[in-house]
C-alpha cells in the first residue's frame, strides 16, 4: 500500500516552513481545567440542540444541557460539573454568535452513575440508541451525528476506521491511537457489531509508524480487524481519498461509499462510541492539537467549551505577535477572529500564525498555469470554477461540478497568485445550494 492510488494531492513533507513546527512529545496528552466553559448548543450537522437547562443551577459533568428534537442533531452535554452562570449569544470569531450555555467549575468532576455491559449483551438497537444520547458526532472535523451513521440503510459488509490524520501539524489521533489503542479496538468491535459488518480496517499514514505498530499489536489476535499503511500525502483522510486508496475504486459521485458496503469513521469518533457504551459516558472532552506560534505546542485533552483564550494560555502564551488563529486543521481549518470562541467537539487543531510566519495573501491576476488542476484530488478545474464564481455563472459552476469539491485547499496552497480558490469554491456551492432550494 506504499504507492500513491488517487491523482493530486501535495506531499507537505516537503514544505520545511511546516516540517519544522509540531509537537515533539505527541504522546504526552495534557489536561486543562479552565474556571468557566461556554458551550454551544450548535456543534454538530443539523438542529440547534434545545437548552434544557436554567441559569443558576447545578449541573454534574457529563449532564445533558442541551437536546436535540426529532430532526437531525446531536445532544450537547456538561464537559465540566458546576454552577451555569448564563445561557448567551457569544461570537464564535467568523461572524456569527451562538447560544451558549455558560457552566463554572467547581473543579469536583464528578460524573452521574455509570454502568458497564460487554458487547455481547449489546444488540446494534441498543449501540445506536446509546452513542444518540451520548452527543457523539464525527470528530474529523465533519461533525455529523453518529447515531444516524451507525444505522444506515445500505447494507455494510466493511468499515474502514479513519487514522490517517493527514493535516500538516496535527496529532491528536497520532495520540490517541498510541495511547487509547485498546479503547479504539473495542470501539470499532461496537461499530462492526452496530452496522453488522463483517471486516473492519484502521488505516493509518505511513508517517505515524509509532501508532501503526501499536495498533497492529493490539490488532494481531484480531479475527476481523486488521490495519493498513497508506500514503501520506494530503488529502489522504478525506473519505473519497481514503476510499479509492484502499479499494481502488471511486466513492459514488452522487452518492456515498455506504452505497458500495463500505462505512468509513474516524478513530477519534469510535473511540468515543466505546466510551458512550463502556463506561457509558457522553462526549464532553476530546483531544486538540495546539500548534504553531504557542511557546509552548501541545496535545492538550480539552473539555468542550473550553475559550480559545484559556487554551493557549494553557500553552505559555504567544510565540511572537499574533496574525491568524486557525480552528482545525492548517489546510481545511477557519479563521476566528476573536479569542472568546469556543472549541467545540470538532475542535482537533489550534493553530497559531505570528506576524513573522504570516504571508501575503494578497491575490493577484491567474498566469493559467494549472497547477491547482494537477493537485486537485477530485480533478476539477479549480480555476474555472474560481472564474465562474466571480462572474456569477451559476448555471456553468454546477457543469463544471462544483459540488463535487471536498474544500481540501490544495488549489489554494498550491497557487502562485495567491488565487483565494477554495474559499470562493465553497462560496459557490453555498449559493448553488441555496438557488436550488
Amino acid at each position: 500500500m506504499g504507492k500513491r492510488v488517487f491523482k493530486g494531492g501535495i506531499d507537505l513533507h516537503q514544505d520545511s516552513a511546516l516540517h519544522l513546527r509540531g509537537i515533539n512529545n505527541y504522546k504526552n496528552v495534557e489536561s486543562i481545567h479552565p474556571k468557566k466553559v461556554y458551550i454551544p448548543v450548535q456543534q454538530h450537522i443539523g438542529e440547534v440542540a434545545e437548552v434544557i437547562v436554567t441559569v443558576g443551577e447545578e449541573v454534574f459533568l457529563g449532564q445533558p444541557i442541551a437536546k436535540i428534537g426529532d430532526g437531525l442533531g446531536a445532544n450537547v452535554h456538561a464537559s465540566i460539573s458546576g454552577k451555569i452562570i448564563a445561557i448567551e449569544k457569544i461570537d464564535q470569531g467568523q461572524g456569527e454568535e451562538m447560544t451558549c450555555v455558560v457552566i463554572e467549575n467547581d473543579f469536583r468532576e464528578q460524573p452521574r452513575e455509570v454502568h458497564h455491559e460487554t458487547i455481547d449483551e449489546l444488540t446494534p438497537e441498543i449501540i445506536v440508541e446509546r452513542v444518540e444520547a451520548a452527543g457523539v458526532v464525527g470528530l474529523g472535523g465533519a461533525t455529523f451525528p453518529s447515531h444516524v451513521k451507525l444505522n444506515p440503510k445500505e447494507k455494510i459488509h466493511t468499515c474502514i476506521f479513519n487514522g490517517a490524520e493527514c493535516e500538516p501539524l496535527l496529532m491528536a489521533d497520532a495520540a490517541l491511537m498510541v495511547t487509547q489503542g485498546e479503547k479504539l479496538i473495542r470501539g470499532c468491535e461496537l461499530v462492526l457489531k452496530a452496522v453488522e459488518a463483517k471486516k473492519g480496517i484502521i488505516a493509518i499514514e505511513d508517517d505515524k509508524q509509532e501508532a501503526i505498530d501499536v495498533m497492529r499489536n493490539i490488532c494481531q489476535d484480531s479475527l476481523n480487524i486488521s490495519v493498513i499503511e497508506v500514503p501520506s500525502v494530503y488529502p489522504q483522510g478525506s473519505t473519497e481519498m481514503l476510499f479509492k486508496t484502499i479499494t481502488g475504486k471511486e466513492a459514488p459521485a452522487t452518492g456515498s461509499t455506504r452505497d458500495l458496503g463500505y462505512l468509513i469513521i474516524n478513530v477519534a469518533t469510535t473511540v468515543a462510541v466505546f466510551e458512550a457504551i463502556d463506561p457509558g459516558i457522553p462526549l464532553s472532552h476530546r483531544i486538540c492539537s495546539v500548534v504553531g506560534d504557542v511557546k509552548t505546542q501541545k496535545n492538550v485533552y480539552f473539555p468542550i467549551g473550553t475559550s480559545i483564550e484559556d487554551m493557549i494560555d494553557f500553552c505559555n502564551g504567544f510565540d511572537g505577535k499574533p496574525s491568524k488563529i486557525i480552528t482545525g486543521g492548517f489546510m481545511m481549518g477557519k479563521t476566528v477572529d476573536t479569542m472568546a470562541a469556543s472549541l467545540t467537539k470538532s475542535a482537533n487543531g489550534l493553530i497559531v500564525i505570528n506576524e513573522t510566519h504570516d504571508q501575503d495573501s494578497t491575490p493577484s491576476a491567474c498566469i493559467m498555469c494549472a497547477r491547482c488542476v494537477e493537485v486537485c484530488p477530485i480533478g476539477l478545474l479549480p480555476h474555472q470554477l474560481e472564474k465562474n464564481y466571480l462572474k456569477e455563472n451559476w448555471k456553468r459552476l454546477e457543469k463544471l461540478y462544483v459540488d463535487s469539491c471536498i474544500n481540501c485547499g490544495c488549489c489554494t496552497y498550491i497557487c502562485p497568485a495567491r488565487r483565494h480558490l477554495a474559499e470562493h469554491i465553497v462560496a459557490g456551492q453555498q449559493m448553488i445550494k441555496e438557488r436550488q432550494g
